[in-house]
């Protein structure tokens, strides 16, 4: 402790630190921190020299006036200081007026927290005066600080008073270390602002080319490209980059090291938040999944389905726009509170991709081994308890009279539910069952043609794709009666209640050729209700919807 400083705090008392404290607070050079006589007021107070509440009135009324000096001297005469200022100080008005937009705008605990700072306390004095903050505003914001860091500190000088010695010690040990990271608070705050003004003007910028173009540059990213191909996500991930391909008004990236626009994904894995963490405001994921949906797809489904469910309510509010393609996709991503705006777009059908031809069926046929003379019934999906697979081979052993073939693997691997169990019952199947395993999108479209019934017995789903195509493939369809259907279709659809169900409807298709045409004419009712043209006029809208919102904020 400087000796001239306790010297001339014995010799004036209250005056003395009111004075000390005032004269550091204006900027006048003082050999003592503020902090540090604050402290000592209170290591006074303890000893009994001075009177606590009559020391902290005194260094809370210093504090405050000091602090209002500075601001009204640049409040009233900022813009004189400004005008003569050295022409070296970076400092325009044009900034400060966009400063004292964005403070007016919600700064105010900015203002506050610089307050209550050490070492910069002063310096938010002079730039509230200079930004013209209104003195409603900083008057309250002045008085609260003040009280709060003078309480603050002359009561940890009382508490401390015992130990007076080891404190100050201690002070001056770490006095430079503490304004170190002072500075580096400072240093991160003005990176951050920095950065704030590098991501407005390279918006303005993309905002001008936007405008100038009219080009959606649409970044499309899915992880299945890579892993899991041998299920539904991945073929609508393809189908839909198809569909928008050849668009006119869309530039299209896909998954690589280009930038869009506008970003939409389809999974919700590492790459979804990597390559999304710079289209704040400007994200889109189509929700193919939800909790549910583990159900009977991964081991101990029921343990983690609160993790599932907390997962997947991240990985919705990580997007701006949630792409919910059925009724119930949307109910469940409402009740996990997920604040995303939400819109309801279905999977397209890309029907000329399935239709069926005599050179597909006899392909598939060849790929199969069965003759053409044979019935052959058609079951697409991966081996999980989920899809229905155990129920499909029940109902192969029912008929044996006809074929039964399963296209589908287990794309997750071992992270697969009830993997023992189902290959179990595929090794014990009956004779007249075939397993393919995963197949490569292409060959899916002659497996669709060799058939003649398609069943799709899933417990649960939510737009699937395997049955539209076999619908655009002119199979009769018959589902599994689940809710979910309920409200995603408007058209009829043929429905089996349980296995027996399924085996009496399928019996009746192959036997009754004038219910199986009925069937199929069903069949082709479903999938109008997928139209893409429709579906990418909707996407397309949602593109340019999403930009003008960005670029309008």
């Amino acid at each position: 402790m400087p000796p001239q400083i306790v010297q001339y705090i014995s010799d004036y008392s209250y005056l003395a630190i009111f004075l000390l404290i005032y004269l550091q607070e204006i900027g006048v050079p003082i050999p003592l921190p503020n902090e540090l006589l604050m402290l000592f007021a209170g290591y006074l107070s303890y000893k009994g020299i001075l009177f606590f509440f009559l020391v902290l009135l005194t260094i809370i009324g210093a504090d405050f006036t000091g602090t209002m000096t500075l601001y009204l001297l640049f409040y009233f005469f900022g813009n004189y200081l400004m005008a003569h200022k050295p022409k070296w100080i970076p400092l325009s008005t044009a900034t400060l007026d966009r400063l004292e937009v964005k403070v007016t705008k919600g700064g105010w605990w900015a203002v506050f927290l610089f307050r209550i700072t050490p070492f910069i306390r002063g310096y938010t004095s002079v730039a509230s005066g200079l930004l013209r903050l209104k003195p409603k505003w900083f008057i309250p914001i002045a008085c609260i600080s003040s009280v709060l860091v003078c309480t603050t500190y002359v009561t940890l000088g009382e508490i401390f008073g015992p130990y007076w010695n080891e404190v100050v010690a201690k002070l001056n040990t770490f006095r430079y270390e503490a304004l170190a990271v002072v500075l580096l608070i400072i240093s991160i705050y003005s990176i951050s602002k920095l950065n704030t003004v590098l991501k407005e003007k390279k918006k303005i910028k993309e905002k001008l080319q936007y405008e100038k173009e009219r080009l959606i540059r649409l970044h499309m990213v899915s992880e299945t490209a890579w892993v899991t191909q041998g299920q539904g996500v991945h073929t609508a991930y393809i189908e839909l980059m198809e569909l928008l391909a050849g668009d006119r008004d869309i530039i299209l990236t896909i998954n690589g090291k280009g930038k869009g626009n506008v970003f939409h994904s389809h999974t919700y894995g590492p790459y979804y938040f990597w390559k999304g963490r710079n289209y704040k405001g400007r994200r889109i994921l189509t929700a193919h999944v939800i909790p549910d949906s583990s159900k009977g797809t991964i081991p101990f489904w029921k343990q983690l389905l609160p993790l599932t469910s907390l997962y997947l309510k991240l990985v919705y509010s990580f997007a701006d726009v949630v792409i919910a393609i059925s009724p119930t996709v949307e109910k469940a991503i409402k009740d996990l509170g997920v604040k995303s705006d939400i819109i309801r777009i279905h999977n397209p059908v890309l029907t000329e991709n399935w239709a069926r031809t005599i050179e597909n069926r006899k392909k598939g046929r060849e790929l199969l081994g069965i003759k053409l003379d044979e019935k052959l019934i058609l079951g697409v999906g991966q081996l999980q308890e989920r899809k229905g697979v155990e129920d499909f081979i029940d109902m192969a052993a029912a008929m044996p009279n006809h074929k039964f073939v399963w296209v589908g693997g287990r794309p997750w691997g071992m992270f697969t539910e009830g993997i023992q169990r189902i290959n179990n019952r595929i090794e014990n199947a009956p004779s007249n069952i075939f397993f393919t395993g995963l197949k490569a999108l292409e060959d899916m479209s002659p497996m669709y043609a060799a058939a003649d019934v398609f069943l799709f017995p899933s417990y649960q789903e939510n737009c699937p794709l395997a049955p539209l195509e076999a619908a655009a493939a002119g199979l009769p369809v018959v589902f599994r009666d689940i809710p979910e259907y309920t409200s995603l279709y408007t058209s009829p659809y043929l429905k089996a209640a349980d296995t027996n169900d399924f085996i009496r409807i399928t019996h009746r298709l192959l036997a009754d050729s004038s219910f199986y045409e009925e069937s199929v004419q069903i069949s082709a009712k479903l999938i109008t209700e997928f139209d893409k043209i429709e579906i990418k006029t909707k996407l397309i809208d949602l593109y340019k919807q999403t930009l003008q919102t960005y670029y309008a904020d």
